[in-house]
């Protein structure tokens, strides 16, 4: 999965591949129904398979995916307007706020049978050498949805975001302010950079160099960095966030050509071998991470 978006979590002790390959196919996606808001489970890796994970060393890919039923606002909120004023019209009175409530949600009971099913796929790896696990996402909802499935599936899972020792978006700024980015990095084209008063005000940079005097003066008047493009190595490039988060993820051409003649032709087969390329790169670039932005092990932070 040469994946766009990712969201790490350190690892505070080992995961049990064994015990959770066995569990996959036990929690599965299901149907949603007519009165379901949402379901939310494993999935295979190629629909209508039975491979519901794949390992590459101390690495194990999974699916999980979540199903729900597609009830858009705007037309809920269509339907109570239009009821509220027939009966303002034909019974002369006001409807209060708890009426209308009340009168939404016998809306929402009547409608969602009639909406369709939406599903959304979300992909992970656990490291369990590098002590990490990868959500290939960065939507809040997604990843705590996921956080609970596996605890469901296990009883509990280890994970904790990453604790920078120091703040992301000073360490950037500094980056900036004092041209100062590490070794095996490069700024990309574009930046986004946030007042730190209470408006918080923002300006977004693009097609433009970061380190020039056009950002680094607004950094010297006190803004700091909320997100910025990096390019790593000659592997990949992506848009690291302030929260750590990272996004718009590229995968230089040469990492793709050599997983395209790593496989044997085939959905599982060209799955294995890009799996086997991005785990090991990924493991390389969370290293770098830590470095960067001094985050420890999980025990480092108990003992102290």
């Amino acid at each position: 999965m040469f994946f766009t978006n990712a969201t790490i979590f350190q690892l505070k002790e080992a995961v049990d591949f064994d015990t959770l390959e066995a569990a996959l196919p036990n929690f599965p996606l299901k149907e949603v129904g007519s009165q379901d808001e949402y379901t939310f489970g494993s999935m295979p890796l190629i629909r209508n398979s039975e491979t519901w994970s794949l390992r590459s060393g101390d690495c194990l890919l999974m699916r999980f995916g979540k199903e729900e039923k597609n009830l858009p606002s705007a037309i809920v909120r269509e339907a109570l307007e239009e009821k509220v004023a027939q009966i303002e019209l034909i019974e002369g009175r006001k409807v209060y706020r708890k009426e209308k409530t009340d009168m939404k949600d016998e809306l929402i009971f009547t409608m969602r049978p009639k909406a369709y099913a939406k599903r959304t796929d979300v992909w992970m790896h656990i490291d369990s050498k590098a002590g990490f696990i990868a959500i290939y996402s960065t939507s809040a909802n997604m990843i705590e949805q996921a956080f609970k499935h596996l605890q469901t599936m296990l009883g509990s899972f280890p994970m904790l975001p990453l604790q920078a020792q120091v703040s992301p978006s000073a360490i950037m700024t500094h980056w900036l302010m004092m041209n100062a980015v590490p070794a095996w990095l490069e700024t990309g084209a574009t930046c986004d950079i946030q007042d730190r008063s209470e408006d918080k005000a923002s300006i977004a940079f693009k097609n433009l160099e970061p380190l020039s005097e056009d950002v680094t003066r607004h950094l010297q008047q006190g803004m700091s960095v909320k997100s910025l493009a990096l390019r790593w190595t000659d592997k990949i490039s992506f848009v690291l966030h302030d929260d750590l988060t990272i996004r718009k993820i590229k995968w230089d051409d040469q990492l793709k050509e050599a997983a395209f003649n790593d496989s044997q032709g085939g959905g599982l087969s060209d799955m294995d071998a890009t799996f086997a390329l991005t785990t090991l790169t990924t493991r390389e670039f969370f290293a770098s991470l830590c470095a960067w932005f001094e985050i420890s092990a999980p025990e480092q932070e108990q003992a102290a």
